[in-house]
């Protein structure tokens, strides 16, 4: 099935002001950044059940807005951009949602959606979620994207200390909670045959 992007001018129940499209140009920018946003809207920690509404939601913005791009920055910083504003209010909204169930319906529901991968995957999630959004969002560009720190000081509108001094920051603490992770996995006991219980 070929990507399509979004044909109504929808997001989420809001009526989005009339704009002209070039829906070839939006076509060209979907089939060309498609992976990359969702992958983004992934890593920023979208649920995965969430991640193609939230791809969703960032093409509308893009057909709303794409004729203010100006071309000063990459079309995948300005995407991310967007991508992280989109991810924060996903983020948001599964708060709310979960404090609104009672832990005996959480206690239903499966701990690992279908559709995620490996144990790496898994792993690189729960590290990323403990990282605050400012650190998670330049640990995400600089490390998983490749994005150099010019780029994403534009993305998030900061000097380049800054984003220096996030990516260190960001480094640090998830270095702390590998080593903790590891000192847990080691102190645990081992069953007969060396393996955990």
């Amino acid at each position: 099935m070929a990507l399509q992007p979004p044909t109504e001018l929808r997001s989420r129940g809001a009526a989005a002001p009339t704009v002209r499209v070039d829906e070839r140009e939006l076509a060209a920018v979907y089939t060309e950044h498609h992976a990359f946003v969702w992958r983004s809207l992934s890593r920023l920690g979208v649920d995965d059940g969430r991640v193609d509404d939230g791809v969703h939601d960032v093409f509308m913005v893009v057909a709303q807005r794409l004729h203010e791009f100006e071309g000063r920055a990459s079309m995948r910083t300005w995407l991310f951009a967007i991508a992280m504003r989109v991810a924060q209010s996903f983020r948001r909204d599964a708060a709310r949602e979960r404090a609104r169930t009672t832990p005996l319906e959480r206690a239903g529901e499966p701990v690992h959606s279908p559709h995620e991968g490996a144990d790496a995957a898994r792993t690189l999630r729960r590290l990323l979620d403990r990282l605050d959004d400012d650190k998670r969002a330049v640990f995400v560009m600089a490390e998983l994207e490749g994005m150099t720190a010019p780029e994403i000081a534009q993305v998030i509108d900061a000097k380049l200390p800054t984003v220096y001094s996030r990516l260190r920051l960001a480094r640090e603490e998830l270095e702390r909670h590998v080593a903790r992770a590891q000192a847990r996995d080691t102190d645990r006991p081992r069953g007969r045959e060396g393996r955990t219980p």
